[in-house]
């Protein structure tokens, strides 16, 4: 080895031994003291071990493309502290269900993403169990993080002949758009699991176990995927937000006739119409609005293009599905109004995360109740609707 060679192996040694030291002290400082990294990177953290979490409550299903596990009892790590999840068998194929509390006979499910399975609410600040507490209905919540409506559908078929529901509650989130076309084509693909072929178009297997694994390439990820999202702080008068400062909503709206996503959701929101009406139960829709929608009278300040958009438009992907189901002479609630007459008097939505705080979900469950005694919709029978 000649002397400039060993003159170059030194400092190439020392750079390599420093990026291997760099590294462990990322990977293992925050699992060893998690308080002291920043707090966007122990956002990352979360939201990754959720994911991990999240699914490994699952398992595949050849219907529906995957189902809740029956039977977990965990704590799940969620924004708004870790939570406890337990679910049951709906007696069913196999389908889990959450546990919050309600007991069979159901007269009602509840059917929807994670805004119906009640993610980062523990069971009991649910709006499906204070609904059924202030109603007087006993609903099974059967509501899968990110579950479409043609999912959706799928499941009512398979479980309504043994629940024998009287009143179906269908929860519509605005990001069931892209879900409905990601199930339409995994329903052509000919594959069994529905995430498997998710995480197939995403990422190789080799990327999916550093993502399940390594905190640094969590942190590249995150930045690869979420860097060109922009996002905006706001901490004022007794709320504090991140919002997401595009519209990615409007997309829905422009890209109508060139992607099939009003069709495959009025094909979706029909199919349990109809499944309903077989059943000889009534269907209530319910229209969720996001946390940008509720809140934009301050996140358009935080938009780019916020002088072009109005109220209006951001509410369009919500009132053209609230027109369908009008002209299909389906009822819906859409909740929109109350959320934003409370949205000042306390914060509705978790900071970073899209769902509802107990407060949030206290005042959906508040608006639907009052929808659906105002469609004449009132308690079936004196049965218990959750255990004390």
């Amino acid at each position: 080895m000649t002397a400039n060679s060993t003159r170059l192996l030194l400092p190439m040694t020392a750079l390599a031994f420093g990026l291997l030291a760099s590294v462990l002290v990322v990977e293992g400082v925050p699992r060893i003291l998690p308080g002291l990294m920043p707090k966007k990177v122990q956002a990352v953290q979360r939201i990754y071990e959720a994911r991990n979490a999240w699914e490994d409550m699952m398992r595949a299903d050849k219907d529906v493309g995957f189902a809740l596990k029956a039977g977990l009892d965990l704590r799940f790590p969620s924004e708004s502290g870790v939570i406890e999840i337990r679910t049951k068998d709906l007696g069913v194929g196999g389908l889990g269900h959450r546990d919050i509390g309600t007991l069979p006979p159901f007269d009602a499910v509840a059917l929807g993403d994670s805004f119906t399975f009640c993610d980062d609410s523990s069971a009991s600040n649910c709006w499906v169990r204070l609904l059924a507490d202030r109603s007087g209905f006993s609903i099974a919540n059967l509501g899968v993080n990110g579950y479409s409506n043609l999912a959706e559908a799928r499941v009512l078929d398979k479980v309504g002949d043994t629940l024998k529901p009287k009143l179906v509650l269908l929860g519509f989130f605005p990001n069931d758009f892209k879900d409905n076309v990601h199930f339409h084509n995994w329903a052509r693909s000919g594959t069994d699991d529905y995430w498997t072929w998710m995480r197939r178009k995403r990422r190789s297997d080799a990327s999916e176990w550093f993502a399940q694994h390594s905190i640094v390439y969590r942190l590249f990820d995150a930045a690869r995927r979420y860097g060109q999202r922009g996002t905006a702080e706001y901490k004022q008068n007794g709320l504090d937000f991140v919002f997401r400062a595009d519209a990615w909503w409007q997309g829905v709206v422009d890209q109508a006739s060139v992607t099939p996503t009003y069709e495959l959701t009025e094909r979706a929101l029909s199919q349990v119409a109809e499944t309903t009406r077989r059943l000889d139960a009534k269907l209530v829709v319910l229209l969720f609005p996001f946390k940008e929608q509720v809140y934009w009278d301050i996140a358009r300040e935080y938009h780019p293009n916020a002088r072009s958009l109005d109220e209006m438009q951001i509410d369009a992907p919500l009132r053209r599905i609230g027109d369908f189901l009008s002209r299909q002479h389906i009822d819906y609630c859409d909740l929109t109004r109350d959320l934003r007459a409370h949205a000042h008097e306390e914060q509705l939505y978790l900071r970073t995360s899209a769902h509802w705080t107990a407060a949030g979900n206290r005042v959906a469950a508040e608006s639907i109740a009052a929808c659906l005694a105002a469609k004449g919709i009132s308690t079936p029978d004196s049965r218990p609707a959750s255990a004390s």
